[in-house]
């Protein structure tokens, strides 16, 4: 008796019965027949059509015959070289089990022609009525049938080529001495592996996710200079260089980020990032923007493969840990290079005055601007206190605050810093005063009226009167809110 097989359990029993009832039946109580030779020997296959004998027995002619036509479906799914396993994807198995529920219907409804070149041509029952035993001769159209078996098993395929391709490519790849193609194939077949429905997923997965992180590991990023210098709002002499190699040739088309800093709408140093790709010969060149800041800095350029590896986003938990080798391993491939931006600003004779206005608008000259003349002098600048009075800047704009600082500061100054710093706000809290100061300050070249700084900030400060608290909220704007933010950018 043939083994059952997934699809052709389905058969309904009136179906059986009315086929049953179609084919030439010869048991006890019927004139004896001659057995036919194909119930011996399956005939012979050829160009035209292929042969296909299923037999059972049963407690009746219709349970034989079911059991019979299962037998057939298995001959020719046999013959199909596919086997349904628990790694068998749902389109392979769905696609199996419709060429399967298409030939119960072909074999059952003799009206129908459910699968193309299919046919049930004989059947022959031997035995006693209580104990027949039934055999089914079908011939499919040898055309139509490697038709069809070329394609249920480029379907059972699909899934094995998700990961044997990209890996023989991969494969292919480093051969030829690109890496970075290899590295990106590799990791596509282990994104494939990584399915539930890949049979043996993770020996492919873990095969390919360690030769992605072999061939990462050839990678190497070399800088080429390091330590530059500019100036404020001046560009770097020369690119930052860098150079992408594998093994003892440089590497080309490999993705690299680049990290530098740069000041942020806060005021606060951030970092900015862009994409390069490295040249034919892995050369990696980077032209830093004109700095906006004054000081020592950092630029980055490490490997990017977070394209590729995005793929690997959804894979299950087991296979997590050798995700996290591969990333680490591409994130040790980086280099760094210190920078620094120098001032100009600190040889350049300043003069300073800052205006300080109470809550009623009555200005005076004192807290503010010594505050800021002792900032810029602790870093180094060379600064005096402009002879100006408050009026040539109260309620002055910028044109006219210029044309006073030339006649008052020519041959004493060449920037002049102003400003004045206004009472925001005074609150009391439980017997002691908040007060809330802001500034407004602005620098500009006097020569050619150059507006080189300017910035609006507040600061605050505690104290047990509101004159202390003000006081000490304008010593705290001028000396670090704005005296150290001037002294790190001003060019």
């Amino acid at each position: 008796m043939h083994r059952r097989i997934p699809g052709a359990a389905r058969i309904a029993a009136f179906a059986v019965v009315a086929f049953a009832a179609t084919m030439a039946v010869s048991c006890a109580g019927a004139p004896p027949a001659k057995v036919p030779g194909w119930v011996t020997q399956t005939p012979a296959n050829d160009a035209t059509y292929t042969w296909f004998v299923g037999s059972a027995e049963g407690s009746s002619i219709a349970k034989a015959t079911e059991v019979a036509m299962s037998g057939l479906i298995a001959e020719v799914t046999r013959y199909m070289g596919v086997t349904i396993t628990a790694q068998s994807s749902a389109t392979a198995r769905a696609t199996l089990d419709s060429f399967q529920a298409d030939l119960v219907q072909t074999v059952t409804q003799t009206s129908t022609s459910r699968v193309a070149g299919f046919q049930v041509v004989e059947k022959y029952v031997a035995g006693s009525e209580a104990a027949p035993t039934v055999y089914l001769l079908a011939r499919y159209a040898t055309k139509d049938l490697e038709s069809e078996k070329k394609r249920i098993a480029a379907v059972f395929q699909e899934k094995v080529d998700a990961v044997a391709k990209p890996e023989a490519m991969a494969k292919g790849l480093l051969e030829d001495g690109d890496v970075i193609g290899a590295v990106r194939k590799f990791i596509e077949a282990a994104a494939a592996a990584s399915g539930s429905d890949v049979e043996n997923a993770e020996i492919k997965f873990e095969r390919n996710i360690n030769a992605a992180k072999n061939a990462v590991a050839r990678l190497g990023i070399k800088k080429l200079n390091d330590r530059l210098e500019a100036n404020p709002g001046a560009a770097f002499a020369t690119p930052f260089k860098a150079l992408v190699s594998a093994g003892e040739q440089g590497a080309a088309d490999v993705p690299v980020i680049v990290g530098y800093q740069t000041k942020l709408p806060n005021g606060r140093l951030g970092t900015k990032t862009v994409a390069l790709v490295s040249g034919p010969d892995g050369a990696i060149s980077f032209d830093h923007p004109s700095p906006d800041f004054v000081g020592k800095a950092t630029l980055t350029m490490r490997l990017d493969l977070s394209a590729a590896t995005e793929a690997l986003l959804g894979v299950g938990d087991k296979f997590l840990p050798m995700v996290a080798g591969l990333e680490d391993e591409i994130a040790s491939k980086r280099v760094s290079f210190e920078y620094t931006v120098k001032s100009l600003a600190r040889a350049v004779p300043t003069a300073v005055l800052l205006v300080d206005l109470d809550a009623s608008g009555t200005a005076s000259v004192g807290t503010s601007s010594s505050a800021l003349l002792q900032t810029l002098s602790r870093n180094g600048f060379i600064v005096s206190a402009a002879p100006l009075k408050a009026d040539a800047i109260v309620g002055q704009d910028d044109t006219a605050v210029l044309e006073a600082a030339r006649a008052a500061l020519a041959g004493k100054a060449d920037r002049f810093a102003y400003g004045t710093t206004r009472v925001a706000s005074v609150k009391d809290d439980r017997g002691q005063k908040i007060a809330t100061v802001s500034a407004d300050v602005k620098v500009v070249e006097l020569s050619g009226g150059r507006m080189l700084y300017s910035t609006v900030k507040q600061a605050s400060a505690v104290a047990s009167s509101e004159a202390e608290a003000v006081e000490s909220a304008r010593r705290t704007l001028a000396q670090k809110t704005v005296g150290e933010d001037l002294a790190a950018s001003l060019p």
